[in-house]
């Protein structure tokens, strides 16, 4: 995982991005969101908000009512150092938001704040009205000071927030960034002394709706689902990469042949984001309840799929297929199917759409012992 490095040099604008890897299962959030290098004089300052459509005036007004009840006053003016709006960020649907600040080198004086939210973003993965809202209160945390938490942090500062209003943590921020007091008037700005810095919100990448279909005559799995953030996916089996296929209006598709039982992950890059195990492609197993062995052939009792199709065979040939299967099956196999040998006997089932399950192999019996297995 790389975090954004901040390099300073005078009149000069700097891009901070990160660039996220697996997200950390155990990586706590902080207590206490950090702090950036700059601030306003008080825990106050106005905003003039540039935006065009009642939509978005309401965003921004329930985002700077969200702070204020946090306990920073944003208030809106006719004019202000800090202004507010959306932009159509279409030809960068990696970030859902940005502050761009410039302030005193010196003495952390604001001297001017642009923030600005994506429209774009908010539209092509249907963020809710809250949801434009959280990205909205993220933004203005930077511009009053304060930086990002963890990566899988409950905060609004999280890095790749959407989900999240402010919390405690946030709140705690803010109050240690104004926890002194200080004028700025002691200190005349000097242009020399100005710098600018921005600080990206990125989209959190997301995948839903997986459905998968097989197919036993071609071997192919299809995989479809909606896609969230993402411009090209990358499907791995049994850690291997097998395809990469581009997202198309959200939505995505492959089309995949294989052998096996094992694991498909689609991924962004090196990131994870959905494992598809067999259970979700492929039948589960025929559970053997009982098997009798009698004079005449062998008994079996099968727990299954409703409706599968139960094949069961010998040294790999089928000797006994049941159809539309129910949820328990009894089954006789007569002497004359087995050759009188109970060896090499396995059983498997299919639900339409699905992988054969994998074989189960049925114990060799002699005449008169009966085997109960209770599951």
């Amino acid at each position: 995982m790389r975090f954004p490095k901040r390099i300073f040099s005078t009149l000069a604008t700097i891009s901070l991005t990160t660039s996220f890897g697996l997200l950390s299962a155990n990586a706590s959030t902080k207590a206490t969101t950090p702090m950036l290098g700059y601030r306003y004089d008080k825990q106050a300052a106005n905003y003039q908000d540039l935006s065009s459509s009642d939509y978005y005036k309401d965003v921004w007004n329930n985002a700077t009512a969200s702070w204020k009840k946090a306990g920073f006053t944003w208030t809106k003016a006719a004019t202000a150092k800090t202004t507010v709006s959306s932009y159509d960020g279409s030809s960068d649907m990696t970030l859902a938001g940005y502050n761009s600040v410039s302030y005193n080198k010196s003495t952390g004086e604001i001297t001017s704040s642009k923030v600005r939210i994506n429209r774009a973003v908010f539209e092509k993965y249907n963020y809710t009205k809250a949801e434009r809202t959280n990205v909205a209160e993220h933004e203005l945390g930077h511009a009053l000071g304060i930086g990002h938490n963890n990566t899988d942090s409950v905060s609004v500062m999280n890095p790749a927030n959407r989900y999240y209003t402010i919390q405690a943590c946030d709140i705690n921020g803010m109050k240690a960034r104004y926890a002194t007091t200080t004028t700025f008037d002691s200190v005349p700005n000097n242009p020399g002394e100005i710098i600018t810095v921005t600080e990206y919100l990125h989209v959190q990448p997301k995948i839903t709706n997986i459905t998968t279909n097989y197919s036993s005559q071609s071997h192919f799995l299809i995989l479809k689902g909606r896609a969230i953030g993402i411009e090209h996916l990358t499907l791995t089996y049994q850690g291997k990469k097998v395809r990469t296929v581009n997202v198309k209006s959200g939505q995505f598709k492959f089309a995949q042949q294989f052998k096996g039982y094992g694991d498909f992950k689609l991924m962004k890059g090196q990131q994870v984001l959905a494992t598809i195990p067999s259970q979700q492609y492929a039948t589960p197993k025929v559970k053997v309840t009982s098997a009798e062995r009698t004079t005449k052939g062998i008994y079996y009792t099968l727990i299954g799929s409703r409706d599968a199709t139960i094949n069961i065979a010998q040294n790999g040939q089928v000797i006994k297929t049941i159809k539309n299967a129910s949820a328990t099956t009894k089954v006789f196999i007569p002497n004359a199917k087995i050759k009188n040998s109970t060896r090499g006997l396995t059983v498997t089932q299919r639900v339409t759409n699905k992988k054969t399950s994998q074989a189960v192999q049925l114990p060799p019996l002699k005449v008169n012992i009966k085997q109960v297995t209770n599951f």
